[in-house]
């Protein structure tokens, strides 16, 4: 039971990590478009204040979002798992891509259609984050697959 809480702090620091970097990059990208000038020194500057940043600022901490939107479809995914015979780093996979999809496509809607996740803004970025999700997911679920 320790070692299933453990993979699953894991798994959504994971998926919140994923999504700032992705948030980060984007933001680089963007600014290096424009000709600003981006180091890597920079970059990593930047990642790290916006870990700190989106996760202890703000409304809501980027990292309790994802632990409740992981939580939701963890719990769905592990009751479907009774009925349905596949691989739960397939299924966990999937349940942590629904659980950034839910985060990146209600978001807006709770704030005036504004997406708070810079790197959700376009579709690219969202079906990146999408793939974050997914990687944490079928990470937690080949962790709890090695352990039986």
């Amino acid at each position: 039971m320790l070692k299933k809480s453990l993979y699953l702090i894991l798994s959504i620091l994971i998926a919140t990590a994923l999504v700032v970097l992705q948030t980060t990059l984007s933001n680089l990208m963007w600014l290096s478009s424009v000709d600003m000038p981006v180091t890597i020194g920079l970059a990593l500057k930047t990642f790290v204040g916006d870990l700190i940043g989106m996760n202890s600022s703000g409304a809501i901490p980027l990292v309790g979002l994802v632990a409740v939107g992981m939580l939701l479809a963890y719990t769905v995914a592990k009751i479907l798992l009774i009925w349905v015979d596949t691989k739960k780093s397939y299924a966990y996979g999937l349940a942590g891509a629904a659980a950034i999809l839910a985060i990146v496509l209600l978001m807006p809607l709770a704030f005036y259609n504004l997406d708070l996740i810079a790197g959700a803004r376009t579709a690219l970025g969202k079906t990146i984050l999408i793939l974050c999700g997914f990687l944490s997911g079928y990470y937690f679920g080949s962790r709890l697959e090695d352990k039986e």
